[in-house]
């Protein structure tokens, strides 16, 4: 029993109690009525979708997978050593072959010819199985490989199915003359182990054949042959595609296999959320929630008043009164049984030895039917058992007799051939080296030849060639030397012709910048000062009155420059002015005296 039935069998007992009494049903329907509008209750589960092909091809590639470890591929790996003629158990081909070729392991020569020949020493042979050849390598590799590619994908196949997550929250308020009560609560639960996902039949069924296939890999692995296999080093990719990988059908068919699971990059499945909502609430969950929540409340009333001990003294005072009402029943029932005694004309003790017996002899063919449907249960599986199994030995040693057949004749064919065709080639081969040789010598002879003549005239057109290009050669340095002279005695005039432009340009610059400049400052202040002017004479006539258009930056610049124009002006023309007044005065005052003098000498 899991958790979820217990929790289910104690709410199951906990209702019992409660569903009968008024009070508790009064206070369910106060708690359910209550704000209805803010109960929620959401559900979100997964639905996968997966995609059959990667799980096809898997399939059908394990049926070769399996088929090529049952071959049981191997190679024979022959360990020699030489031995005293005394350690000696078993003697073999080899071992007479080896001493033909080794004579002195004979050391001692028999007195008659009749007596037999033991040497001191003698070549014994160990021949192992070994079968880490690399077909078997690369079988390991992939359903190792497979091994991790189907246990990836199942894994997050198996935990969006197994997710659940819930929101549910419940906000009430329920008032009466003498309570309060106040409900605020709110769940968020996610769970990835639920054990009842959305019923999809598809989905489970394709769950099922990947865990077969998944059974089947690990079969394999715990093979004998893949468990020797397993202690050596585990090839890695690229693969080397060997003859047995190429045109033997099983290893062929696996290394198909192997390269579409390579080349797969997708995780083989989607998936959606399927949401429910159950808001509002139906009348068994309202019911059921507030049940918990007046157990809630009571737990902390309980435990807030301190009436554990009252009320565990309530609670033995009841249940000692259940008993004795139980007692006084199971003694009414006596009571029958003693009066349907009577009437059968036989003493108690006769009627419940009786009954008994009965009950026993009941109860002794329930246990022996029992035992006989689980014995013809466990024989009928083991009928299934074998039969299957007998099929598929049948299968299997039709499937390896053609197969047994097959290579016979592949090998008789085989041979044949290998001998006409190695007869072919060999008569073949001496004819065409005879061929080959004779114009080989013939043809070397002529190449000879015709190679020294070559090699002369190379030779004298070598050495022509050579004083040329060595007359070439000094006369292009003389010239090169003589270039060079000049690119320097140019560059030196360059510099210094460049030196004295610049210089020259520079002094003519800087002469006519401040000409340039000085012209602009005069022409800015006579601006300025004529504006200053301009502006004068209209406020003498009345043309121009203070307001708002200088306001901008550019007009009140020009007015602050026209100011200061006008009275850098002022105060050099008063200073002049007043000047030339002073002296326009004191000429009239000597003019007066002089005056008055020459009145006063005549």
């Amino acid at each position: 029993m899991n958790n979820l039935e217990i929790y289910y069998r104690a709410l199951k007992e906990y209702r019992k109690e409660t569903a009968g009494n008024t009070l508790c049903e009064k206070d369910r329907k106060a708690i359910t009525k209550a704000n209805k509008d803010c109960d929620k209750l959401n559900t979100i589960k997964y639905l996968c979708i997966i995609d059959e092909d990667w799980i096809k091809r898997i399939e059908e590639g394990l049926e070769f997978v399996e088929k090529a470890v049952q071959e049981e591929r191997q190679f024979i790996r022959v360990n020699g050593e030489v031995v005293p003629i005394e350690k000696v158990k078993r003697i073999s081909k080899d071992s007479v072959e080896h001493l033909a070729k080794h004579s002195e392991m004979i050391t001692h020569i028999p007195e008659e010819e009749t007596d037999t020949v033991v040497p001191d020493k003698l070549y014994m042979v160990e021949k192992l199985s070994d079968y880490a050849v690399y077909e078997n390598r690369f079988l390991f590799m992939l359903l190792s490989y497979l091994r991790d590619f189907i246990q990836f994908r199942l894994e997050k196949i198996e935990t969006l199915r197994r997710t659940y997550i819930s929101d549910l929250s419940v906000s009430k308020k329920i008032e009466t003359k003498k309570r309060t009560f106040t409900i605020e609560t709110k769940i968020h639960e996610k769970r990835l182990d639920n054990p009842y996902p959305i019923a999809d039949k598809t989905s489970a069924s394709i769950v099922k054949r990947i865990e077969n296939c998944q059974s089947i890999i690990n079969m394999l692995l715990g093979t004998d042959l893949m468990v020797q296999v397993a202690k050596t080093p585990m090839i890695k990719p690229p693969i080397v595609k060997t003859n047995v990988l190429k045109m033997n059908n099983n290893f062929k068919n696996a290394l198909a296999l192997y390269d579409y699971i390579a080349s797969y990059n997708g995780l083989g499945f989607t998936y959606e959320e399927v949401h429910t909502d159950y808001a509002p609430y139906g009348e068994q969950l309202a019911d059921e929630l507030a049940e918990s929540f007046l157990m809630t409340s009571f737990t902390a009333f309980k435990v807030g008043n301190g009436i554990e001990d009252l009320l565990e003294s309530a609670y033995v005072e009841e249940e000692k009164r259940r008993k004795e009402a139980e007692n006084k029943k199971l003694e009414e029932r006596l009571k029958r049984l003693k009066r349907r005694a009577l009437e059968s004309n036989k003493s108690l003790e006769e009627y419940v030895l009786l009954l008994d017996e009965r009950n026993r002899a009941l109860e002794r063919d329930s246990e022996q039917l029992a035992l006989v449907r689980q014995e013809i249960t466990a024989l009928n599986h083991r009928i299934d058992v074998i039969t299957l199994e007998k099929k598929e030995l049948n299968r299997r040693f039709t499937e390896l007799s053609g197969q047994i057949d097959e290579k016979d004749r592949e090998i008789a064919s085989l041979n044949q051939k290998y001998i006409e065709d190695t007869t072919a080639l060999k008569n073949a081969h001496e004819q065409e080296i005879a061929t080959v040789k004779g114009d080989c010598e013939q043809q070397i002879e002529a190449k000879q030849l015709e190679f020294a003549e070559k090699m002369q005239t190379a030779i004298s057109e070598y050495e022509d060639k050579h004083a040329q290009l060595n007359a070439q050669k000094q006369q292009l340095e003389e010239n090169a030397r003589e270039v060079k002279q000049r690119e320097e005695n140019l560059d030196g005039e360059i510099g210094r012709r460049e030196k004295e432009i610049e210089e020259k340009y520079r002094t003519e610059y800087e002469e006519k910048a401040k000409i340039a400049k000085k012209t602009a400052d005069d022409a800015v202040k006579e601006l300025a000062l004529v504006r200053g002017e301009l502006d004068g004479i209209r406020v003498a006539q009345g043309k121009l009155e203070p307001s708002t258009d200088y306001a901008s930056r550019e007009r009140f610049v020009e007015l602050q420059e026209a100011y200061v124009a006008f009275e850098k002006f002022f105060k050099a023309q008063w200073k002049i002015t007043k000047k030339e007044i002073r002296k326009q005065v004191l000429w009239a005052k000597q003019a007066k005296k002089n005056k008055k003098k020459e009145k006063t000498e005549s």
